[in-house]
């Protein structure tokens, strides 16, 4: 049995059925996440509050601690929540004795993809954006006020890793190229689970669906890692940091090469994980409506 293609208009209630199928258990996260913030926020309060005695102050700075630490674990915990949300409930929802109830939708094969797409591609990288907002903002008030070291800042150190940018346009622009790579990532990734899962499913795999879905995965994102280097070499397109504070872009030849202290980053990745994207995303939609042998 596999996927019949119905292209009715019911994908906004699918995207809303699938977020709020999603949010049920990984909404947890977030609220304890938030919690935990808020005792950050009152322990500090309290503890830097006048009037306050050095027992009670003790007692809150502790608390404060505990929050920090439990609060990056979290935090830390929710990528690997939401990842196994990302392969278990594509599974469940397609693959299971409920795929048969999936199938059997108002919407098409390409709809039920791009739901489960948006809808986990967008928890992956809240996910990573809750995680790094608060391990740099916890670690960052650590290292000022609980460690002491008042010079100590997270920020300059990062920029510092990311070289010598002396503008304001060259720092937003890294940033900007960062937040795309990051998506165009968790995007890519996605993909390639969902492929797997969807490839592991056709007749010939399907007494193997585990295994055979593992070794499509990293069998796939080698190929992305593979094609995405050879349009590099073949189209090389960078971003260049120049020493004189300006930004530009251009082509570089295989045989050439940025001078003097010019700085450049590679775009070409960026659009070919992209281009694999939407190829990924047509072909695992193609192969559940006509491949897939449901159980």
């Amino acid at each position: 049995m596999t996927g019949t293609s119905k292209p009715k208009g019911k994908f906004l209630m699918l995207l809303k059925n699938d977020f709020l199928a999603s949010a049920r258990v990984i909404s947890l996260f977030y609220i304890a996440l938030v919690l935990l913030i808020g005792i950050f926020g009152i322990c500090v309060a309290v503890s830097g509050a006048d009037g306050v005695s050095m027992e009670l102050a003790s007692k809150f700075t502790t608390a404060r601690n505990v929050s920090i630490i439990l609060s990056i674990l979290v935090s830390f915990l929710l990528i690997f929540v939401t990842f196994f949300f990302v392969v278990y409930d594509f599974f469940k929802s397609l693959f299971s004795p409920q795929g048969y109830l999936s199938f059997t939708l108002p919407v098409s094969s390409n709809q039920l993809l791009g739901s489960k797409v948006i809808v986990y591609g967008g928890w992956m990288l809240l996910s990573y954006a809750a995680f790094m907002f608060t391990s740099v903002f916890l670690m960052n008030y650590t290292a000022d006020q609980v460690i002491g070291m008042d010079k100590i800042s997270l920020a300059e150190t990062f920029l510092a890793m990311l070289g010598d940018f002396p503008s304001t346009t060259q720092i937003v622009a890294y940033l900007v190229y960062m937040i795309m790579m990051f998506f165009v990532i968790f995007l890519s990734f996605v993909s390639i689970v969902y492929f797997s899962i969807t490839v592991s499913h056709v007749r010939l795999l399907q007494k193997h669906s585990i295994v055979a879905s593992i070794v499509i995965f990293f069998a796939t994102a080698i190929a992305f890692l593979v094609i995405s280097f050879k349009m590099t070499e073949i189209v090389n397109f960078v971003m260049v940091f120049n020493e004189d504070k300006t930004l530009s872009f251009g082509l570089l030849r295989p045989d050439e090469y940025l001078t003097g202290n010019a700085l450049g980053m590679e775009v070409t990745p960026g659009f070919a994980f992209l281009i694999l994207d939407i190829g990924m995303f047509f072909l695992t939609s193609y192969i559940m409506h006509k491949k897939v042998n449901l159980k």
